[in-house]
């Protein structure tokens, strides 16, 4: 089944190159639409396609993703970044699934590169060619493949997603990773595009409120803004909506952990486990604020649990492995 790679740009100049030159034998067709370059990033996808497109912005990323998928000539549409990348193996069991699939769009699992080894989710790199050297990443599943009908749109101005626009019965998942390196333009800091984001969702937000995404405005804040008060109030908004409670409730915890508001800490942990939420990052804070309690018998078991659900990386599950020792020996 063919295929139109679709794209939205703005001063990419830094990664395009590479994502086309990987992505074009492997597509029917290039969409790309600039929304405004001030670097090269225009001349560089006219050395691949015809198909460039320019696009006024006005703080619409869904609007902007609909011009583009609105110049789609192809039975099926592939949505990628400037900054991200295929495997040609993992483009050929694209073509394969979407050769012979009766559904309508697919998640695929996007690897977000980071040197964050206390990042929710993190997980060491295998590859590090691969990684482009970063020790390891985050997997966000994202809804990037599906089919060309002009019933599915994105919408959100901010943080847009298509899944509304396609019936859950006819989504499927993809283990194929599209490779997000977010960071590793120079001249673009994640911190400095988090806070525009920020202000974007935060806009959103009052007129249209959203779980999801409250718990990314929550990530913003924390990480980016370092305004825990404010994180720990989206995340808490976004448990209350039903957005994936236990995370929420574990995104809050770890703000008010950030503050040294150990107390409101400890009691939104539990309460994220008392959905049945549990991850290594969780055990090991609940396992500082064991030890600041003067539980060390509770600590040892909690930094157990933190290994025995993974751990984290091999560097900081050897300080785990130490610190066990030492508590239990006390």
């Amino acid at each position: 089944m063919p295929v139109s790679l679709c794209m939205i740009v703005k001063d990419e100049a830094f990664f395009l190159r590479d994502c086309l030159s990987a992505a074009a034998p492997h597509v029917d067709e290039l969409v790309v639409v600039d929304t405004g370059s001030s670097d090269n990033s225009r001349t560089i996808a006219s050395d691949f396609t015809d198909r460039v497109f320019d696009y006024t912005w006005h703080d619409d990323y869904a609007a902007a993703r609909n011009y583009s998928l609105a110049q789609a000539r192809n039975d099926w549409i592939l949505v990628l970044d400037a900054d991200e990348f295929i495997t040609p193996t993992d483009f050929s069991a694209l073509h394969q699934v979407i050769a012979r699939t009766d559904l309508d769009g697919f998640f695929l699992q996007q690897y977000n590169y980071n040197n964050d080894q206390t990042a929710y989710g993190w997980q060491a790199a295998q590859d590090l060619e691969l990684s482009r050297g970063f020790s390891g990443y985050t997997v966000n599943p994202i809804l990037r493949l599906f089919r060309n009908r002009p019933d599915i749109r994105y919408a959100g101005s901010i943080h847009e997603t298509v899944d509304a626009s396609i019936d859950e019965h006819r989504q499927g998942t993809l283990h194929i990773p599209i490779h997000h390196y977010i960071d590793a333009n120079p001249a673009r800091p994640r911190s400095a595009r988090s806070l525009r984001y920020l202000a974007l969702m935060e806009r959103e937000l009052a007129t249209q409120p959203s779980g999801r995404l409250y718990s990314i405005a929550a990530t913003s804040a924390m990480y980016h803004a370092g305004d825990f008060s404010r994180a720990r109030d989206y995340f808490v908004r976004a448990a209350e909506m039903g957005y994936r409670p236990g995370h929420s409730l574990e995104g809050a915890a770890e703000a008010c952990y950030r503050a040294q508001d150990f107390g409101a800490a400890s009691d939104l942990y539990q309460r994220a486990e008392a959905t049945g939420h549990r991850t290594p990052a969780m055990c090991l804070n609940r396992a500082n604020l064991a030890v600041k309690a003067g539980d060390h018998a509770g600590a040892a078991t909690l930094l157990q649990e933190c290994l025995d659900l993974g751990g984290l990386s091999a560097e900081i599950n050897a300080v785990i492995r130490r610190n066990i020792e030492s508590l239990q020996a006390r």
